[in-house]
């Protein structure tokens, strides 16, 4: 009996000790402690609650160190509602490490950059407070730790997708494998819950009222994420299978004998060259393309391949038409002249 009194005792000091945290949020205008539902004949077993203004809006606070049987949650869930219709009924819980011990983080995708997200088992008194319409947060020193719902599934192998051995891809995993949320509560049906991580401060500075927004918007973060997971391994499927089907590219005909000798034959290169010559000296003794060059054994050969050039006449100048006049020419004597001149003496 003195251990249960010490241990109301400390939680009490702990919901004081919250109760100045909150009191010194901005947005809060007022925060009292209250005990509803409770009778001292037959106590709930839960510590006071924290009742905080905020602007318009009002909000229970339970922070209790455990969490009693669900007939004692479900007592005080009808007490909040009788003497505070249109509270919002926040449950505080402490990080129990057996709880949280029990399943493994797993990682999401936020602003381009992986992060560890915690995951718990919710209980039978927290499933009941989300049930009646509370939320159920973790306080962990000065975060809080807001829980969404954790779904697990696997890719339906659809005709023309291929879910098998991906390129890339850790061998212990199985691309088919895969999870959606549920938000902002979890969904009855969740397999478990994931936690995102805020904190105290920011559940009055988005706006003048009790709200986990910061939060809320990483939960809308992963749903984004979820969306284009979804398309893009519904496209890889469909690529892998497409390219482990694809027909095998088209082998060229064979080609024939002789055209494949003709073919080398035209395509062979002409040998180079021993010695290099000059480039006149090689131009006048290579013969023009087309040039047939006759064998050296053979005069005909060697008469048809140069024949001789065509006789052309000579050309002749024509004639002056005025032949020029010269005196005619003295004749010389010759000894014949001389012989007949003394001839004709003798006879004489």
């Amino acid at each position: 009996m003195a251990d249960r009194e010490a241990q109301i005792d400390a939680e009490d000091q702990v919901v004081i000790q919250l109760s100045h945290q909150i009191r010194a949020l901005p947005g809060v205008t007022g925060c009292t402690l209250a005990s509803p539902g409770d009778d001292p004949r037959q106590p709930i077993g839960l510590p006071p609650v924290v009742v905080a203004e905020c602007g318009d809006t009002t909000v229970v606070i339970e922070r209790p160190g455990t969490l009693p049987g669900t007939q004692a949650v479900r007592r005080r869930i009808h007490a909040v509602r009788e003497h505070h219709a249109d509270a919002a009924h926040v449950w505080f819980l402490r990080r129990d490490l057996g709880q949280f011990g029990q399943l493994p983080s797993h990682t999401v995708r936020l602003s381009g950059r992986d992060v560890e997200h915690q995951r718990v088992a919710p209980t039978e008194q927290q499933l009941a407070i989300l049930d009646a319409g509370g939320h159920v947060y973790w306080l962990d020193g000065k975060l809080v730790l807001v829980p969404y719902g954790y779904h697990s599934f696997r890719h339906p192998a659809r005709p023309e997708q291929d879910w098998t051995a991906w390129p890339k891809w850790p061998p212990h995993k199985d691309p088919r494998d895969d999870w959606r949320i549920s938000k902002p509560r979890p969904a009855p049906t969740a397999d478990c819950w994931g936690l995102v991580p805020i904190t105290l401060s920011s559940l009055t500075r988005t706006r003048v009222a009790f709200h986990p927004a910061d939060a809320h918007k990483i939960m809308d973060e992963l749903y984004a994420a979820q969306e284009g997971r979804y398309r893009w391994r519904d496209r890889r499927a469909r690529e892998i299978y497409a390219e482990r089907h694809a027909p095998p590219p088209p082998q060229p005909a064979p080609i024939p004998a002789t055209e494949a000798s003709a073919t080398e034959a035209q395509t062979e290169p002409a040998p180079a060259p021993e010695h290099p010559q000059p480039a006149g000296q090689r131009d006048a003794e290579t013969p023009p393309q087309g040039t047939v060059i006759p064998s050296p054994t053979s005069s005909a050969n060697l008469a048809q391949a140069f024949p001789p050039p065509p006789a052309s006449p000579p050309t002749i100048p024509p004639p002056p038409q005025h032949l020029p006049s010269a005196p005619p020419a003295r004749r010389q004597r010759r000894w014949t002249d001389a012989f007949r001149m003394l001839r004709r003496r003798r006879e004489r």
